[in-house]
C-alpha cells in the first residue's frame, strides 16, 4: 500500500466517522469515471459518453427499473426547466434496457418513445449495456429511486443523489453544477 492510498484511505475514514456517510459521497466517488457508452437517443442522435460532456458539467439521471420511471421523469422537468437552453449543461435521463432480453428492446423503446415528448427525446438516452459498472458508480441500493449524478467535462462523478426530485435534492444538483460551472469559467 502506498503512502497516497494510505492518506485517501484515512481521509475517507475520518469524513465517515466526523460526516456520516452521505456527506463523504462527493468526496469518495470524485474519482469514479463514467462508464464509456455509446448510444442512441430517443430523438435519434448518436450520443457518446463521456465526449459529450467535454467542456461542460453533465447531470445523468440514471433509472434501472420500470418503477423508477416516475422519479427520471420528474428529475428530467425540473433539468429542462433549468438547463433546457444551456451550452454549458448537458442532462440526460438514461434508463438501463441491459437486463431487457434483445428481442424486447424495440418493443420498450418504442412504447417509452410514444410517451416522452418530442422536444424532451434528445435528452432520452437508454443504455443497452455496462449495466452493473452503472449500478456499482450509482452506489445502486433502491431499484425504484433515481439516480442522479453530477459529473464533470472528463466524465469524473463530483456529486450525486438519488431518490425523488425534492426541493433540497434539486438545489444540490445546482451547488454542484454551478460550482462547477464556475470553475470551469475561472479556467478559461
Amino acid at each position: 500500500m502506498t503512502m497516497g492510498s494510505m492518506t485517501m484511505g484515512w481521509r475517507i475514514q475520518l469524513c465517515l466517522l466526523v460526516l456520516g456517510v452521505e456527506a463523504c459521497l462527493p468526496v469518495v466517488a470524485q474519482q469514479a469515471r463514467i462508464p464509456a457508452v455509446k448510444s442512441v437517443s430517443m430523438a435519434g442522435d448518436t450520443v457518446e459518453l463521456p465526449d459529450a460532456l467535454r467542456g461542460k458539467v453533465g447531470v445523468l439521471v440514471l433509472g434501472f427499473s420500470k418503477g423508477s420511471q416516475g422519479q427520471v421523469t420528474t428529475w428530467g422537468r425540473r433539468l429542462a426547466a433549468e438547463w433546457k437552453d444551456s451550452a454549458s449543461v448537458v442532462y440526460y435521463e438514461m434508463p438501463m434496457l441491459a437486463g431487457v432480453p434483445r428481442m424486447l428492446r424495440g418493443m420498450v423503446t418504442r412504447s417509452m418513445k410514444s410517451s416522452i415528448p418530442e422536444r424532451a427525446q434528445s435528452r432520452f438516452v437508454p443504455i443497452t449495456s455496462d449495466e452493473d459498472a452503472w449500478r456499482a458508480l450509482a452506489h445502486y441500493s433502491k431499484g425504484d429511486d433515481a439516480y442522479v449524478l453530477v459529473v464533470d467535462g472528463e466524465g469524473r462523478v463530483v456529486w450525486q443523489t438519488q431518490g425523488g426530485a425534492t426541493d433540497a435534492a434539486f438545489a444540490g444538483v445546482k451547488e454542484r453544477v454551478a460550482g462547477l460551472r464556475g470553475a470551469s469559467e475561472a479556467r478559461k
